[in-house]
């Protein structure tokens, strides 16, 4: 046994911080299809108060909601009514202390959520109501930002950012099964200047999704039209520059003038769906082949994606809009 694990280890170690392993370099100039989409408005019930983080689960919508006493509004997939709500705050052990509902990731019908240190793995009992199967504490430090379950054992968050600390490398891969933790990964030079510490971690913030039945995870820069895909090794694969107008502001520096551009993506088998600007989503293979280049009629603050469905659901911020639901058909 203990040979094996250092195998494992190893392997993560040469695979992460070889830095003669090649990669592609992309520019994308267009996209091969461009569509205008309008939505299908849905009133449902006034639940929806602050939304966060929307998902897809056991054929239904899932809203997470962190400001609220119950976490999550579920609602039809079909029609959007609202079914229930569940997922309570508390010191129980079925209950959440202070989840993060930017790590929440879907696998075989258990959501896994980041929760006070540890990773909960969580199913949904007949009644509703939400059962922990188990809790694992992942890294020594709280991971502030950029926390991926990358598969059963690895896990990725950000290296160094808030920590105090100054690294170069932008990544953290922790084995939970080995214990072997490594950092890997250089930032990119999208800027003429020079920055370091918490100030590239400003400039170079990301928001990472992951595809564990590929084996890949990708990285997308909120102040640049840019993305990096790699293995769950941590080796890059390929680095995607955007030039499509506008692109790659010089402005970083200025917060009042800093564009923002990719936002949190949603990220299935076969495709990620990464929100460009306020109505734009952008669709891409997990080779970084441009697929279509969505523009909505509405401005959204989060969504998600039934591939099954051919549905693109969205909620927005907006006090006009608490309760609808804004649905996109994507069967072409």
């Amino acid at each position: 046994m203990k040979t094996k694990k250092i195998f494992i280890c190893g392997t993560i170690l040469l695979s992460a911080c070889n830095p003669s392993i090649p990669h592609k370099d992309v520019v994308i100039t267009e996209f091969p299809i461009k569509k205008e989409i309008k939505a299908s408005v849905i009133q449902t019930a006034p639940e929806i108060l602050a939304p966060e983080q929307l998902f897809i689960l056991n054929d239904q919508i899932w809203l997470y909601q962190g400001k609220k006493d119950l976490l999550f509004d579920v609602f039809n997939l079909h029609d959007c009514s609202y079914l229930f709500s569940t997922g309570k705050k508390g010191q129980g052990p079925d209950e959440f202390i202070f989840p993060m509902g930017t790590t929440i990731q879907i696998k075989n019908n258990h959501i896994t959520i980041f929760d006070n240190f540890v990773m909960k793995t969580v199913e949904v009992l007949p009644d509703n109501s939400l059962h922990t199967i188990k809790s694992d504490k992942i890294f020594d430090r709280f991971p502030v930002n950029g926390f991926v379950k990358l598969n059963d054992s690895l896990y990725c968050a950000f290296a160094d950012c808030a920590t105090g600390t100054t690294g170069v490398y932008e990544y953290r891969l922790k084995n939970n099964a080995s214990k072997e933790e490594v950092k890997f990964s250089d930032y990119p030079n999208l800027t003429e200047k020079k920055y370091e510490g918490d100030q590239r971690c400003q400039i170079y913030y990301k928001y990472l999704v992951s595809n564990p039945s590929q084996g890949k995870f990708a990285a997308f820069y909120a102040y640049f039209k840019y993305f990096r895909i790699y293995n769950i090794s941590g080796k890059l694969e390929k680095e995607i520059h955007v030039n499509i107008n506008p692109y790659q502001t010089d402005n970083v520096e200025d917060w009042e003038k800093r564009e923002i551009y990719y936002g949190r993506a949603f990220a299935t088998e076969k495709y990620i769906y990464a929100p460009c600007s306020a109505d734009e989503i952008q669709v891409w293979d997990w080779n970084g082949i441009p697929i279509i280049q969505y523009f909505l009629d509405k401005e959204f603050f989060t969504f998600a994606v039934s591939e099954e469905e051919q549905k693109l659901y969205v909620v927005s911020a907006g006090e006009e809009d608490l309760d609808k639901f804004f649905v996109y058909d994507l069967s072409h």
